[in-house]
């Protein structure tokens, strides 16, 4: 029987001291520290996923007896030897004795939970095999059920001697039925869903045989290869007797155990070596009765279909030991690669390629696809990279992904782009960026319209012959993608959002080579932080294509694309260790298990999913919701594809179309509102207000206020002399002035100049702004509503780059919509808005105030120098 074979638990990240567990027997348990049965969460875990087994078997659940007396010892029985449960013949509501001895004549099986696999022997030995001597009933079952091991125990007969035999939880019949010692069969294995746990038990049996950490790894290797090989030859075999077996349980001796095990290791290393990173010997280190042992606990679980994550967390911590590398900069997220696979929805035949797959996270994803529908889905999975290291990474992952042949190789994918000219139906990227990583090679540029010069001439750029001496990688596996993917085909590209919302020509050309070329089906925001695990601080989207049949010079079509922001991916994304976060209970925050014994993922991906193919844009693009049943009735938000076409960048960020942005500046525009740039002007650096340059004078002190200084209306300022401010001190404040933070990360901050501020100079990474001649009495409006939420949305959905500093043009911040305030509105805030104009804005700066006027009569000491400085 198939079945979830490790719990959850196991995952890094998740906090077993709460648990809300959903048991068959007792219904939904909150589980604390300790539970009222001196169980710990972890036990009371497995203890569940026990029953649960056992019901799936057929074993009724009126039948179970949680907790039972096993025997009692001692003066009166003050003693008693307890099962975590036992299965009684009857139900459990008709016995009314439940004197031990009485119980133990109509118990058909006892079961032993443990937390963890290091006592097992002792456990098996002191608790297991005791508890099925006192059962009465020659066939009763005892059960061992740990987070590595889960084992099935039995008496037997010989010549009138009983004697208890082990085996793994295959052995374990279904209720009403006779207990069996057969050979594993692939339908009988069960996937695993902590790897890690199982070889970190592996390398425990190898260490106490001696071996060192070098060929302890050599070893796993080996059996990982072997294991893999043997459940591929299976798999479409179900019920015959795989290769790898539990040799002990069935009575194999250690001496045709190596030789059985060595056959299959021979066979094996033949299949993979032309596709392994590094030559492997034939040779089985192990003796025998290591063997037997290490193969309890590998035998029974099956590799092959293992949860994706699963096996990422073990190859990462495999291979970073094997062979010394630092895998983080090669992974993306399996929940991102999953998700863009979901969307971009590959189909029975259809080929699949990464032109560069670096660790070939989504062709393993696509792979996972695809092979439920197609055995030799392998076949259709296409990979290139142009380094070694890649290449090792990628095709290991694939391995033990479960496919055996992978169509990764090294190759020099942007040099050699037309041999791969619309060869796949499928194309997916993450391909390496930044303004550093160029192209030089003449050779390789005359290959990409990306690479030639372009000029604007009216609405468009117009490709010029001239070819440039270098350009970004990046752009051109953007170029490379959708030259590789055949007419009416998908991609699936990650690119940074300042790749979409850059004003630069640069930028501008690839974003309109990208709409000539083909439309776009989906873009899906990214948070920042998500790629931070891989070393990388920067602000992505999804962008899904699809290619046209041929590219179009001018933009006449219209049809909608859906817009997406996704804010929880599941993980925590703000630094490098990038543990899960799962969803939790809101009254206590306990985790929640559903009835599959599985934490859900607190992410946005399913959602976004289901909305995209419900979405209008589905009419467009039916390979959205081909082959799907999803229900539901609200799609995503699509946005018209001609607000792109419009635009004179052609800005495809979708923060500029996410609904949020574009609900709350429609439901402003249902009021009287202004634009920010018909309310205040805005004055350069270093500029006066009536347009005069000004210059630093060295020897005069200054008022310095950084953008970390300005908060909502109030700001800080250090006294410097002119020498000592930095470069960065740019705007030469005047009474009346109006600064407000013109980069994505201090969107909220502002602050306002008062006549009580002298000599300040605020730094860059702020828009200075006066109210224009005219418009004074707006001012209460502006600095009402820098206040709000409504704001901040504006300002961060203008922003144009890929990391924290992406800027708000001043183009764009002219074009923030600001709400007009009502009469009453005024007078309720024309206190504080007076305040402010006063330079009372804070008790802060009402009490320094008042300390500089002398109204409050405080020793001032001199200020520190430096947060440094103790006192």
């Amino acid at each position: 029987m198939e079945g979830s074979f490790y719990p959850p638990y196991c995952i890094e990240g998740v906090n077993m001291d709460n648990l809300h567990i959903i048991c068959p027997v007792r219904g939904q348990l909150k589980v604390k520290k300790k539970s009222k049965d001196g169980l710990t969460p972890k036990e009371e875990f497995f203890r569940v996923e026990a029953i649960k087994y056992l019901i799936n078997l057929g074993y009724p659940k009126e039948n179970f007896y949680i907790e039972p007396i096993v025997k009692k010892f001692g003066n009166g029985g003050r003693n008693s030897f307890r099962s975590d449960f036992a299965i009684l013949k009857k139900p459990k509501s008709q016995y009314n004795n439940f004197d031990p001895d009485e119980i133990m004549k109509e118990v058909i099986l006892l079961c032993e939970v443990k937390r963890d696999n290091a006592a097992k022997d002792y456990v098996k030995m002191t608790q297991v095999k005791p508890m099925l001597d006192f059962a009465k009933d020659i066939n009763a079952i005892g059960l061992y059920w740990d987070n590595i091991e889960h084992r099935v125990f039995w008496n037997t007969l010989n010549d009138g001697i009983r004697e208890i035999k082990e085996g793994p939880l295959s052995f374990l019949p279904k209720y009403g039925c006779k207990i069996a010692a057969k050979k594993l069969t692939f339908n009988k294995l069960m996937e695993a869903d902590s790897l890690l746990d199982v070889f970190s038990r592996i390398e425990d049996i190898l260490h106490q045989a001696s071996f060192s950490p070098e060929s302890r790894y050599g070893i796993i290797l080996k059996l990982l290869l072997t294991k893999i090989f043997d459940e591929h030859a299976y798999e479409t075999r179900g019920d015959e007797p795989v290769g790898i077996q539990d040799y002990s349980a069935i009575g194999t001796s250690p001496e045709v155990a190596i030789e059985q095990y060595g056959d299959l290791l021979s066979r094996a290393i033949s299949f993979y070596e032309t596709h392994l990173p590094n030559p492997i010997s034939d040779e089985v280190e192990m003796n025998g009765d290591t063997l037997l042992e290490v193969m309890k606990i590998l035998a029974p679980i099956k590799i092959i279909h293992s949860k994706r994550d699963v096996v990422q967390n073990f190859y990462m911590k495999f291979a970073k030991s094997m062979y010394k590398w630092d895998l983080a900069q090669y992974f993306t997220p399996t929940t991102v690669t999953d998700f863009i696979m979901d969307v971009i929805n590959p189909q029975f035949g259809e080929h699949i390629a990464d032109p560069a797959c670096g660790s070939a996270d989504f062709l393993v994803a696509a792979f996972r696809i695809g092979r439920k529908y197609n055995p030799g889905f392998a076949d259709c999975i296409w990979g290139v990279d142009n380094s070694t290291n890649a290449v090792q990474v990628a095709v290991l992952n694939m391995v033990l992904n479960g496919d055996g042949k992978t169509n990764i190789k090294k190759d020099d994918s942007l040099k050699n782009v037309d041999e791969y000219k619309e060869k796949y139906n499928v194309v997916v990227c993450n391909p390496p960026f930044g303004s550093k990583i160029v192209e030089k090679r003449s050779a390789v540029l005359k290959n990409y319209q990306l690479a030639y010069e372009w000029t604007r001439e009216g609405d468009y750029y117009v490709k010029s012959e001239k070819l440039m001496d270098k350009q970004e990688t990046g752009i051109l596996f953007v170029e490379a993608c959708i030259k590789e993917c055949k007419k009416r085909g998908r991609i699936a590209i990650i690119l940074p959002n300042g790749y979409l919302g850059n004003r630069s020509d640069k930028f501008a050309i690839v974003r309109q080579w990208i709409l000539s070329n083909a439309r776009v089906a989906a873009i899906v925001s990214l948070p920042r932080f998500t790629f931070k695990s891989s070393g990388a601080d920067v602000s992505a989207s999804i962008v899904f294509l699809e290619k046209r049949t041929k590219p179009v010079k001018k933009f006449e079509d219209e049809y909608s694309f859906a817009v997406e922001m996704i804010e929880k991916v599941g993980w925590e994304a703000g630094n490098k260790k990038a543990a899960p976060i799962y969803v939790r209970a809101k009254e206590d925050g306990c985790l929640i298990i559903d009835e599959n014994n599985e934490p859900q993922i607190d992410s946005d991906f399913t959602a976004a999913l289901e909305r995209i193919i419900l979405s209008q844009a589905s009419d467009t693009f039916p390979w959205l919701k081909i082959g799907r049943e999803v229900k539901g009735k609200d799609g995503a938000w699509v946005t018209n594809i001609n607000n792109v076409y419009s635009d004179k960048y052609f800005t495809l960020d979708p923060k500029r179309y996410c609904k949020k942005f574009t609900v709350l500046r429609e439901n402003i525009k249902k009021n009287m509102y202004n634009k920010l740039g018909d309310l205040v002007d805005f004055i350069p650096e270093k500029t006066s207000s009536d347009g005069k340059k000004i210059k630093l004078v060295s020897s005069n002190i200054y008022n310095y206020t950084e953008i970390q200084d300005i908060g909502h209306g109030e700001f800080y300022s250090k006294e410097l002399r002119g020498w000592e401010l930095p470069s960065r001190a740019r705007h030469f404040a005047e009474e009346g002035d109006i600064y407000f933070g013109s980069i994505w990360g201090s969107a909220v901050k502002w602050c306002y100049i008062s006549e009580k501020d002298k000599n300040v100079v605020i730094t860059n990474g702020c828009f200075r702004a006066r109210m224009k001649k005219g418009k004074e009495k707006y001012l209460a409006d502006v600095l009402t509503y820098l206040n709000s939420e409504g704001w901040a949305v504006q300002m961060r959905a203008f922003s144009r780059g890929s990391d924290g500093l992406a800027e708000v043009c001043e183009e764009d911040a002219k074009n923030v919509f600001v709400p007009v305030l009502s009469d009453d509105e005024r007078k309720c805030i024309k206190t504080f808005v007076n305040n402010i104009v006063s330079g009372r804005t804070t008790l802060y700066a009402a009490t320094k105030s008042y300390i500089d006027d002398k109204t409050l009569n405080f020793e001032e000491p001199e200020k520190r120098p430096s947060h440094i400085v103790l006192v």
